[in-house]
């Protein structure tokens, strides 16, 4: 029989090491095998496109060979993805190449969504006997590049594309356990809340900026898929590499952030721009967070942290949420430290 978690169960997500999940890694496995002929193309191209793919059940059969326990605790029968190509100026990258991607939450089925479904007549009758469900999962990933990427430092672009799809097939993961216990939507609130820049110089917003990602680099269920991520680089470079990441760097500024501090060096750029800017900039920076939070909490039905509801000003907002960035960059720092204690294959 089924065993159902509870919420509070959903944190420690599948049987883990430290936060690693050893099935997110196969599934990850599989899907870079899918798209590494995509990326080849684009290299040689360097084209703009967008590709729909569906991994079926058949090519996700390592998934319940390799390890029928896990399988059984994040069962997935398809994978859809959706992979788009960007060939970028140089200039608008840090770099010659980047990657990105997206999750989709799980919602009644549906093509834009990942969606829960019977468990197909195709799966060994060993599999279905222990499973109530199987998962349509959803994936976006996004690959940019320039035309001044040169093959070389393709080995590195698909590197990165993996670390990239673990984090997001953790977050898949995550959205299951809900779905399975009819926990909810994972609130996301407060790190898509203050992105946007409407009119604020771009040196100003920077430092906003700096702030608004570490907010969003201490959402739980993103410093989960972090340490997941982190797994696959620490499988493949030594420790005093790995410090260099920017995760591992972001980190440990979490661990040191204060707010007053923050304030201060923005005020003083705003000052340097236009001392008259002072108040309007402040209000709008606090006044846009604020509008997406609401908006955000709005679609996913939850209601928001009183504290963060009652804060009237930027300054206020920093305070509230610095201790809340300090706990998770010291969690950050020991996660992504306790990974090399973990057994590579």
């Amino acid at each position: 029989m089924k065993i159902i978690l509870k919420e509070k169960q959903i944190k420690k997500l599948i049987k883990e090491d430290m936060g690693v999940s050893r099935i997110c890694i196969t599934y990850s496995n599989i899907i870079l095998s899918k798209l590494t002929p995509l990326i080849e193309k684009l290299i040689e191209k360097k084209e703009n496109g967008r590709t729909k793919l569906i991994i079926s059940l058949k090519e996700l059969s390592d998934a319940w060979q390799t390890n029928i326990d896990e399988y059984v605790d994040f069962p997935i029968s398809e994978i859809r993805i959706d992979f788009y190509t960007h060939v970028k100026s140089p200039g608008q990258l840090n770099g010659t190449y980047a990657t990105g991607g997206g999750a989709e939450q799980i919602e009644p089925k549906s093509s834009k969504y990942s969606y829960l479904t019977s468990p197909p007549k195709e799966l060994p009758k060993y599999v279905k006997e222990q499973i109530d469900s199987t998962l349509v999962a959803k994936f976006d990933f996004e690959l940019y590049m320039t035309k001044g990427f040169d093959e070389s430092e393709k080995n590195e672009l698909i590197f990165d594309l993996r670390d990239t799809i673990l984090h997001e097939t953790n977050h898949m993961l995550e959205f299951f356990k809900r779905a399975e216990t009819g926990a909810g939507y994972v609130n996301v609130a407060l790190g898509l809340s203050g992105g946007k820049n409407y009119n604020v110089p771009r040196d100003i917003f920077d430092i906003w900026q700096e702030f608004t990602t570490m907010v969003y680099y201490s959402e739980p269920q993103e410093m989960r898929a972090m340490t997941q991520e982190m797994y696959s680089v620490r499988e493949r470079v030594p420790f005093e590499t790995f410090k260099q990441h920017r995760y591992y760097i972001a980190s440990k500024i979490m661990q040191e952030f204060n707010a007053d501090t923050m304030f201060d060096t923005m005020v003083e750029r705003i000052e340097t721009y236009n001392p008259d800017y002072l108040v309007s900039i402040l209000t709008s920076l606090w006044k846009w967070f604020m509008e997406d939070y609401y908006a955000t909490l709005k679609v996913l039905k939850l209601q928001p942290n009183p504290k963060i509801q009652n804060s009237v000003h930027v300054l206020q907002l920093m305070k509230i949420l610095q201790p809340r960035i300090n706990n998770a960059g010291k969690k950050l720092q020991r996660n992504f430290n306790r990974l090399y204690s973990i057994e590579t294959n």
